[in-house]
């Protein structure tokens, strides 16, 4: 082979190659933009089911507190007024231990192990200075 075919042979090697990682990089960044496509959309439905549930979910609960209402009513057990009071304190009673579960569980969104590690590196690379 003369000096000439030697010295183009890597040159076109290395332009295959370019373009074979040029070529990945895209169908790998087509995929990836599919199934971002595609899990938008799954968190679209997933939350639209969810405020569906939950309305139903909210129905039935005011159903339930109608039945007790009436129930209360009915047997002269209460008035009107107290048997709706009382389902009203209920509600309330409910959200407010539904919003205290809800805070609590907002502790771990705070990542504190990731905060104690990182807290962790930060002082170690003080200390070499």
């Amino acid at each position: 082979m003369s000096d000439a075919m030697r010295s183009a042979a890597p040159a076109g090697s290395a332009s295959a190659l370019i373009a074979s990682v040029r070529l990945l990089a895209e169908r790998f960044l087509a995929l990836a933009t599919l199934e971002a496509r595609q899990a938008g959309l799954s968190l679209a439905w997933m939350l639209g089911l969810a405020l569906l549930a939950a309305g139903l979910v909210l129905s039935g609960w005011l159903a339930l507190l109608a039945c007790a209402v009436l129930a209360l009513v009915q047997n002269d057990i209460l008035a009107w007024g107290w048997a709706l009071a009382l389902a009203a304190l209920l509600s309330f009673a409910v959200a407010g231990g539904l919003v205290l579960l809800a805070v609590r569980r907002g502790r771990d969104l705070l990542f504190p192990a990731t905060r104690r590690q990182l807290g962790r590196i930060g002082t170690r690379g003080n200390q070499h200075e």
